[in-house]
């Protein structure tokens, strides 16, 4: 009897994926990193942990005695680096062979998010779009966003005012804001705008789609062919929806400005600014050029408002849990800014401030496992064999909850950082993980980083973060319950924010906001 022809078409997938595995295992005699055995043809498939993933890295390295645990899913290998020096010496020593990203299927082309600095391929135009980025945003160039960051502050501290329970929302507004005027120039609305609604949708792909295994079509591409429905193919009507909104986020505010630079009237911002330099004016290639900065100013959304809203959330969270560390720095804010709001100016004489702000971004990782990086060529480490194509994937949670390096790690304990009242260089700064790793990292991590010192340092000098109270008037103990996805923050939690005075309340109210 003669075999059907999607028969045949399964029976040739199954013997180019065993050939594809069996050549990529034994190709070189070194064993691949150990892990969880896994089965005929699909390997650890069915292994992959939902979220919260990096527990279940972490107990692996543990039950295979390995700080790097590997899995293969129809092939394709997948590494996990538990441990910073593991991290570091593949994703920074070697970023040479470990800058690239893989195919992403689902985000990139079915959500339409390829232009995205943080997950495009590594070459040419990722590399225009970074040198483009840097130049407004390294570590010295970011001070000049500092005049936006607290303007964006102060008017947090105005929505607190008004609706002190909302905090969740107030801070969604202030990085959309922030975000806007620092890449476009614009000017948001109060509530609902409609850029930052529009971009919020598109972050949800991102959230949804980028730790590996999170969709199948990532590890079989061929099923991007499947029409929407099909049984089983609702991710296609998911990526549709979602496309229109990245689409819309490229290219809404990118036009808006072209049509304010055209007509003479373009605010100041990063936009203009690199349409003004030498590497922009210079280019060849006008229409290749544009191209790049599209994508560029485009993917400062996705950089830095999510960080700066989930490490916030995590603050005020903390705030509520443990309120003596408020206690604490109101008392060093008070020491040195007695009477008016802070500066930044005021940043290295509150150090404790800065604990705080360090300990908001490691008690609940942003990203607890990095975006994956893709090697581009075998490479061998520690006596392991990583095959070229392999995804390694830094588990940011195990690194920044490592008890070896910070004791009783599920505490929020600023204290860890700080040794006779100054900051301990000693102690392990969250950065080196916290914005990623390698040629990846994050480019507007100082920009991020002051933009959370400003909030955090404002909102601790005129408010009490208090617990809220029920019908019967006792206090309600939020929860430690965060949204854990690719893109983690915390679930909404009763809180309230209580000026701290009648002069507190004074200061917000003449606050510079415009």
């Amino acid at each position: 009897m003669a075999l059907s022809p999607s028969v045949v078409g399964v029976c040739t997938v199954v013997v180019v994926l065993v050939g594809w595995m069996y050549t990529k295992c034994t190709r070189n005699k070194l064993p691949c990193p150990p892990g969880p055995p896994g089965l005929p043809i699909i390997g650890n498939l069915l292994d992959i942990p939902e979220n919260p993933a990096w527990y279940k890295y972490m107990s692996w390295s543990e039950e295979y005695n390995s700080d790097l645990i590997r899995l293969n899913v129809l092939g394709s290998n997948i590494l996990v680096a538990n441990t910073l020096e593991v991290a570091s010496d593949l994703l920074e020593k070697r970023s040479a062979n470990y800058s690239d990203r893989h195919e992403m299927t689902m985000l990139n082309e079915l959500c339409g998010y390829g232009w995205g600095l943080a997950f495009q391929r590594y070459g040419g135009p990722w590399r225009d779009a970074r040198r483009l980025l840097r130049q407004e945003f390294d570590t010295e160039a970011a001070k000049k966003w500092r005049p936006t960051e607290e303007k964006a502050s102060h008017v947090l501290l105005r929505n607190l005012l008004e609706k002190p329970s909302d905090v969740l929302n107030h801070l969604r507004h202030m990085a959309g804001a922030e975000i806007m005027e620092i890449s476009y120039g614009i000017d948001v609305e109060p509530h609902d705008d409609p850029y930052i609604l529009t971009a919020e949708r598109a972050v949800e792909c991102i959230s949804a789609t980028t730790n590996a295994g999170s969709y199948l079509v990532d590890a079989l591409p061929i099923l991007k062919y499947v029409p929407e429905w099909v049984p089983g193919a609702n991710f296609q009507k998911e990526a549709r929806l979602w496309k229109a909104s990245v689409m819309e986020m490229l290219h809404k505010p990118f036009n808006v400005v072209k049509a304010q630079i055209a007509a003479g009237v373009a605010h100041d911002c990063a936009m203009t600014a690199i349409i003004k330099s030498d590497a922009f004016k210079n280019a060849s290639d006008k229409e290749y050029m544009e191209d790049v900065l599209r994508s560029a100013v485009g993917s400062m959304y996705t950089g830095g408002a999510d960080t700066t809203v989930s490490a916030l959330g995590s603050f005020f969270l903390a705030m509520v849990l443990y309120p003596e560390v408020q206690t604490k720095a109101q008392a060093e804010i008070d020491s040195v800014c007695a009477g008016r709001l802070p500066e930044f100016s005021d940043l290295p004489l509150l150090p404790y401030v800065e604990a705080v702000v360090k300990e908001a971004l490691r008690w609940h990782p942003v990203v607890p496992l990095d975006v994956p990086h893709r090697s581009t060529k075998d490479d061998i480490y520690n006596g392991y064999f990583i095959p070229a194509g392999s995804l390694v994937v830094a588990n940011t949670w195990a690194i920044l909850h490592d008890e070896e390096v910070y004791s009783d790690p599920l505490r929020f304990n600023p204290d860890r950082f700080m040794k006779d009242g100054e900051l301990d260089p000693h102690v392990r700064d969250p950065r080196v993980a916290a914005f990623g790793f390698g040629r990846r990292v994050c480019v507007g991590r100082h920009m991020a980083y002051d933009s959370m010192w400003m909030a955090i340092v404002s909102t601790l000098a005129t408010f009490d973060i208090e617990k809220a109270k029920d019908e019967s008037g006792a206090p309600i103990t939020p929860r430690e319950d965060y949204h854990e996805a690719f893109l983690c923050y915390p679930k909404p939690f009763p809180c309230v924010a209580t000026p701290r005075s009648a002069e507190h309340r004074a200061l917000i109210e003449l606050c510079h906001c415009q």
